[in-house]
C-alpha cells in the first residue's frame, strides 16, 4: 500500500466516524465544503495529520482552501510527510 493509500485510508475512515457516514459514501473528489465539516471536523482532521504523518495543518491552510477535496488533502499531507 502506498503512502497515499494509507493516508486516503485514515482520512476516509476519519471523516465517515465524524460525518456517521458509510466507506462507499465518501470519494476522494468530495470537497470537505460538501461533506459539511465544522470547526471540529477540521480539528480532528489537523490533530490526525499531525498524530499520525506528522504534518502540521491549521486553521489557515482551510481557510485558503476552501473548497479542498478529499484527494487534494490527502495528496498535500502525503507531500509533506515526506515518508
Amino acid at each position: 500500500m502506498s503512502q497515499y493509500q494509507t493516508i486516503y485510508k485514515k482520512m476516509s475512515e476519519m471523516i465517515c466516524d465524524a460525518k456517521d457516514l458509510e466507506a462507499e459514501d465518501v470519494h476522494e473528489d468530495l470537497t470537505l465544503m460538501q461533506l459539511e465539516f465544522d470547526s471540529l471536523d477540521y480539528v480532528e482532521l489537523m490533530v490526525l495529520a499531525k498524530r499520525d504523518f506528522n504534518v502540521t495543518l491549521d486553521a489557515d491552510f482551510f481557510i485558503q482552501n476552501p473548497n479542498i477535496s478529499v484527494k487534494m488533502l490527502c495528496e498535500h499531507i502525503d507531500k509533506e510527510s515526506g515518508v
